[in-house]
């Protein structure tokens, strides 16, 4: 698999297609935990991006643009509930991501689905990896 990395906006929607209403917030840091299994486990990220914050969080710029694409109709099958303030995904099965990647994401949700906001943060924002993240900006 050595340099497959996957666009973004397939593995967000491999995620929220495979385990339903998601906050960016919460995908964000289960991004960041994927990436870092898949780089012990495959030698590689599953995907690239940029983080920007500082000790106490961070962002994903690029979920925001998908949010933008949303918005001007571009992006068609990822789409924001409202009312359960996350993103589901409206289309058939998207594009589908290599085994091994997926077996990551979904490790990583059960792992962290009944954490709240909070102590799910911790896990990334406490985690040796994270400065090093901060300072590179990302997954690149």
């Amino acid at each position: 698999m050595k340099g497959a990395t996957i666009p973004l906006r397939d593995v967000i929607a491999y995620l929220i297609w495979r385990h339903g209403c998601i906050h960016p917030y919460r995908i964000s840091r289960i991004l960041v935990l994927a990436n870092w299994m898949a780089e012990e486990r495959l030698g590689e990220p599953i995907t690239k991006f940029s983080v920007e914050g500082f000790e106490a969080g961070f962002v994903i710029p690029e979920i925001g643009e998908i949010k933008e694409k949303v918005k001007s109709g571009e992006e068609k099958c990822i789409m924001p509930n409202e009312e359960k303030k996350c993103f589901e995904y409206t289309c058939n099965e998207p594009v589908s991501i290599p085994r091994e990647y997926a077996e990551i994401i979904d490790q990583v949700y059960e792992e962290t689905k009944n954490l709240d906001d909070i102590s799910l943060n911790r896990l990334v924002i406490r985690d040796p990896r994270y400065k090093k993240l901060l300072e590179r900006g990302g997954f690149r």
